[in-house]
């Protein structure tokens, strides 16, 4: 089990690996602080969960990926207001080995205030 959180207020181009640099735990040190990936230490059935925040009249937009693969893009927007977060969870099958993460998909604008509206990265495992 791991949560990372911490992304700066910044704009970022598509296809950037994102790296959350505060780590809350990492039970088993499967989260790398510094490349921003997640390793399976074990296989196994594994959730993974993101909150991804965008300023007002801006996009952002990211995804899992999974040893380099696609898994699921999702997109907020905050057109009315000041921010808007949104998450998006994926479970996965990962051999032991098996690399998660969180890339952008297109040039996003991200935003943080510290207090409610953060960035995560977290990931549980759940069964053999």
């Amino acid at each position: 089990m791991f949560q990372a959180t911490g992304l700066q207020n910044y704009h970022v181009n598509a296809d950037v690996l994102l790296v959350f640099p505060n780590v809350d735990y990492n039970e088993g040190s499967g989260y790398n602080v510094t490349t921003g990936k997640f390793t399976a230490p074990v296989s196994g059935l594994y959730a993974f969960v993101k909150q991804i925040c965008a300023s007002k009249n801006d996009l952002a937009v990211t995804r899992f990926v999974r040893n380099g693969q696609n898994i699921l893009t999702s997109q907020t927007n905050s057109p009315t207001i000041d921010a808007a977060c949104a998450s998006a969870q994926v479970f996965q099958y990962l051999s032991k080995g098996d690399q998660v993460w969180v890339k952008t998909s297109w040039d996003s604008y991200f935003v943080r205030d510290g207090s409610y509206r953060d960035f995560s990265f977290a990931g549980v495992f759940i069964r053999m």
